[in-house]
């Protein structure tokens, strides 16, 4: 398979990928800005994803309210984003709107109104959307497993901040990241969909060739290193289920072995069904968990992710379903993976790649990917090839080299009416 689009760089560093699907008269047009909550200042979490919660909000030339006329009239879909690399806009229409989506995406863009009422309108649902993320296990013990890896860095928050530095942001912070982090040196423009190339690059150079920015300033975050000891971290929460991470510091997207640890994944606890040994063996086999996961390549971005490996049981069996998840995992990384597994994980990866270049959407973030990680032209012409070389003895040392068995942090976020030891046990159905 090859994706055939067009790679383009205008003189004010905006990049370009502009990708034909003529099949179906629509459109979908992203702009991403390489600046999410990893640019935050010190003291300000949630900042970045204040900013880009209030880019439809209102431009200089156009209300919220009439963006969103704008927007129903062409029967099309608007939204922001943010996460801990990334921020922008998304938008989707008929072929035929193309002309209207690139106009309001270089207002919102490039000329955002950061009105006080839609300031304080938008803190406000951030903040209710916090107060739920603390009555939810999931989330929480995420959050603290982040803060954990990735503490004394903007990376140890949530992107959407916390309740006390939310009501410190003023629209002076606002207007301030937006003139430092949002540029054209770093803004990657997509265009797929039934839209001709040459006229579609025309137009977007028309429209951004002006667009410049001297105090664009991007921070580069300090190397992050793996602990060197194990935590163990107990918050109660009044649920009648138990969360448990467990997890460390993962790696890079552009690390060597990232196809060998997707294929690890699979075998660990990322594939479907009974393709994956941690919901083999402790949801299915073992009936411990109402869920269970693993993944060391998922979280890979332009910062490292994390190895992450998760249960969600009944309060009575938490000590027997950490155990389990620790020994599966120990397993892993000792033992290495079978010729066997590796054949299901290779057709899983193979076949499933093919689902990502089903929709405009789809196709759009797949070159973005490409673009951010240097994965060149052809790869998804390559890929199929490049898993299939990976045999055994690659997953098997990778297992070695990225699945810490010693120096991990445990999050348990439940009821405390037992206490969870830190040291694992061999366990038993």
């Amino acid at each position: 398979m090859r994706v055939k689009y067009g790679r383009h760089r205008l003189e004010n560093g905006l990049t370009i990928l502009l990708c034909e699907t003529p099949h179906l008269p629509l459109v979908t047009l992203g702009a991403f800005v390489v600046a999410g909550s990893d640019q935050n200042p010190a003291g300000h979490p949630g900042l970045a994803a204040l900013v880009s919660h209030l880019l439809d909000e209102g431009t200089e030339s156009r209300s919220s309210e009439q963006i969103s006329e704008l927007i129903e009239q062409t029967g099309g879909s608007l939204s922001s984003f943010c996460d801990r690399e990334l921020s922008g806009l998304t938008l989707s229409s008929r072929s035929e709107t193309f002309d209207t989506l690139l106009e309001l995406t270089e207002e919102m863009l490039r000329r955002p109104a950061f009105l006080e009422d839609r300031l304080e309108r938008e803190r406000e649902k951030m903040l209710s959307r916090l107060r739920s993320m603390r009555d939810d296990p999931q989330i929480m013990a995420s959050a603290l497993l982040q803060q954990q890896i990735f503490g004394g860095t903007p990376l140890e928050h949530p992107v959407l901040g916390t309740p006390e530095s939310l009501s410190r942001l003023g629209s002076r912070e606002v207007r301030e990241f937006h003139r430092r982090k949002f540029s054209p040196e770093n803004t990657i423009l997509v265009v797929v969909g039934a839209v001709c190339e040459g006229e579609a690059l025309s137009k977007c150079r028309e429209r951004f060739s002006g667009w410049s920015n001297s105090s664009y300033l991007r921070t580069v975050l300090p190397s992050m290193r793996r602990q060197t000891q194990p935590v163990t971290i107990d918050y109660e929460m009044d649920k009648e289920q138990v969360t448990i991470l467990v997890g460390h510091l993962g790696v890079r997207r552009q690390n060597p072995d990232y196809h060998a640890l997707q294929l690890l994944d699979v075998i660990l606890g990322n594939g479907p069904g009974f393709t994956s040994r941690i919901p083999r063996r402790l949801r299915d086999e073992l009936g411990l968990a109402y869920t269970a996961y693993g993944a060391v390549s998922a979280s890979s971005g332009l910062y490292p992710g994390c190895f992450l490996a998760a249960i969600t049981t009944s309060p009575e069996r938490r000590q027997q379903a950490l155990d389990g998840l620790l020994l599966e995992i120990r397993h892993l990384a000792e033992d290495g993976v079978t010729a066997e597994e590796l054949s299901v994980a290779r057709e899983f990866l193979t076949g499933s790649f093919v689902f990502e270049f089903q929709s405009n959407a789809g196709i759009a973030q797949f070159l973005l990917t490409g673009e951010l990680f240097h994965l060149g032209e052809d790869y998804a012409e390559r890929y199929p090839a490049m898993i299939a070389a990976i045999g055994p003895e690659e997953v098997s040392r990778v297992a070695r080299k990225y699945l810490d068995t010693i120096n991990y942090t445990t999050i348990v976020v439940g009821p405390s009416d037992k206490i969870i030891s830190h040291a694992p046990r061999p366990y038993s159905p």
